[in-house]
């Protein structure tokens, strides 16, 4: 290839001796002058006067481009002795105390300089935002705490205070007095009205945890609304998870105590160890591993899917999954009221889940490969993380070539990436450029998700050829658009580690090997067989 004529945000930053993203973050500083190029790159002039001032430059920006939120928390935790949250260093950044200096991984970027050494104002100010958010956390609660407050559904309890002129404040969360006051005036029986998880509702009971699960187990008692919850695991270090916590009518939970048939003194009395008198009652109930395994059959029989279940030790859940049909049913909320209407699981309804992560991956494999739902990308760079060279895209639902293109990324090839891809900066010499390609690429993607074996990587080189060019990248440049086939194939294997695809390393050889790693997600792994999920036992 000839040489090209004027300086591109590569060169431009090799020649002042600069990284790339000082250079962009230069323009947006004034630091580096706009390219005065009609192509869109730096002049010679320009050029050497970055290179004379790089010192200045660098001196500005410094030569760390900057932590996430979740690292800069920890910085300025380490120096001010305040415990901070990563939202705390967004509240940080909205009073102009600390500046974005980019994005990484759509996560936005902050300046190192101020998490390392962190002023006075910055330190107060980090522990007035603590304050109020403290403050905030203690007079308010999640939309799902309010819901079960008021014995709403989320929508219900929207919808009423939306007429209320309640709004929801920071981190989306509600005042509690202006629950309680909704509480109030939409129903009367507020005590009655209050919705308790297990744990309290024993408490509310005067019984031991034990005998409130023999109450639910015996058909007695059902959940009317349920909130999810992060608790802590012992399983790993530093692991937490997220449940879904039922929550039960405290009026409902004084009918029970009228039962006449129980001696609910004695009951509030039990020793630790001593057997309850609530298991006779549950004696009489189905066990929930038959019931559930019971549904599992007649799931298969009645609609002739391939389903099956395991116990969730952890949890104490059991987990329902099935391989949907080829358009997609049934649905989650079709098995949801099969699940409702069978008389065998309804006392153990709440601790049944649909779907568990396996399922999910064969749902949303079906859901990819309907006819429009998505498109598989795969590109080619010069160089790890580096300018396009080639990119491919299939439809998932026919398997037809969309696009297959050579791009010329007006930047040489390193000898890395030709020995991975083979394509050389002959082959790409007459090829169009990324701007000439991008309205093609945005053209057969528009509307569908855009999946990628690698997402994570594949999004990126397209926006930082936008970056690098000046373009508007469109729907491609937005996350919420793509998504990842690679990880979705390791949580289907059940492995922690991500899987090579063993495609060729040609863009169109890639997707179309992805696609076929897609329609082997869409059906139930081996492992996950009726004849090998049936052997858990609760």
């Amino acid at each position: 290839m000839g040489k090209q004529k004027g300086f591109g945000p590569v060169q431009l930053a090799d020649h002042a001796g600069l990284y790339r993203w000082q250079v962009d973050r230069g323009l947006v500083k004034g630091l580096v002058p706009r390219p005065a190029l009609e192509s869109g790159r730096w002049s010679d002039e320009q050029a050497d006067d970055v290179a004379a001032r790089c010192g200045e430059i660098r001196e500005v920006l410094g030569d760390r481009q900057g932590f996430g939120a979740t690292r800069t928390a920890e910085l300025l935790q380490e120096a001010t002795g305040v415990e901070l949250w990563s939202c705390d260093v967004e509240q940080l950044a909205a009073r102009g105390l600390i500046d974005e200096t980019g994005e990484w991984k759509d996560h936005t970027l902050y300046d190192p300089r101020v998490a390392a050494e962190p002023s006075a104002e910055v330190a107060e100010a980090l522990r007035e935002i603590v304050e109020q958010r403290v403050a905030w956390y203690a007079s308010s609660a999640t939309r799902e705490a309010a819901a079960g407050r008021c014995g709403w559904t989320e929508l219900e309890f929207e919808n009423r205070a939306r007429e209320a002129g309640m709004k929801p404040g920071q981190f989306g969360r509600w005042a509690l007095e202006g629950i309680e006051r909704l509480a109030g005036v939409e129903e009367p029986d507020v005590v009655g009205a209050r919705m308790l998880g297990p744990d309290e509702a024993a408490e509310y009971m005067g019984v031991r945890r034990r005998e409130f699960d023999y109450c639910v187990e015996a058909g007695w008692l059902t959940a009317v609304s349920q909130i999810r919850r992060t608790v802590w695991s012992g399983q790993y270090r530093g692991y937490n998870k997220t449940v879904a916590v039922p929550l039960y009518r405290a009026a409902d939970l004084d009918a029970v105590l009228r039962i006449e048939d129980v001696d609910w003194d004695t009951v509030r009395t039990l020793k630790p160890r001593q057997v309850s008198p609530l298991r006779k009652f549950v004696s009489q109930a189905p066990k929930r591993a038959e019931a559930v395994r019971a549904f599992v059959e007649q799931l298969r029989a009645d609609h002739g899917l391939v389903a099956w279940c395991r116990y969730a030790n952890l949890a104490n859940r059991w987990i329902v999954d099935w391989e949907p049909r080829e358009d997609g049913t049934p649905t989650v909320e079709d098995v949801q009221g099969l699940l409702a209407a069978d008389a065998g699981l309804a006392p153990y309804a709440d601790t049944v889940q649909l779907l568990g992560e396996v399922g999910r991956v064969v749902h949303w494999a079906r859901q990819m490969l309907q006819p429009g739902a998505a498109v598989l990308v795969d590109t080619e760079t010069h160089d790890l993380w580096g300018s396009v060279m080639e990119v491919a895209a299939v439809d998932c639902a026919t398997g037809e070539t969309l696009l297959d293109t050579l791009v010329n990324p007006d930047v040489p090839v390193t000898d890395g990436a030709f020995a991975v891809h083979g394509i050389s900066d002959e082959m790409v010499a007459d090829a169009p450029t990324f701007d000439q390609v991008l309205p093609d690429l945005l053209r057969v993607t528009a509307g569908r998700t855009v999946l990628a074996y690698s997402e994570e990587y594949d999004r990126e080189v397209v926006k930082g050829d936008c970056r690098r060019l000046e373009l508007a990248p469109g729907h491609l440049g937005r996350g919420a658009n793509w998504d990842c086939v690679m990880e979705a194939r390791s949580t289907w294997e059940g492995v922690r580690e991500w899987l090579p695809l063993n495609g060729g390393h040609r863009a169109l050889g890639d997707a179309l090997a992805a696609l076929d790693v897609l329609r082997q997600l869409a059906a139930a792994p081996s492992w996950a067989q009726p004849k090998e999920a049936e052997k858990v036992s609760a």
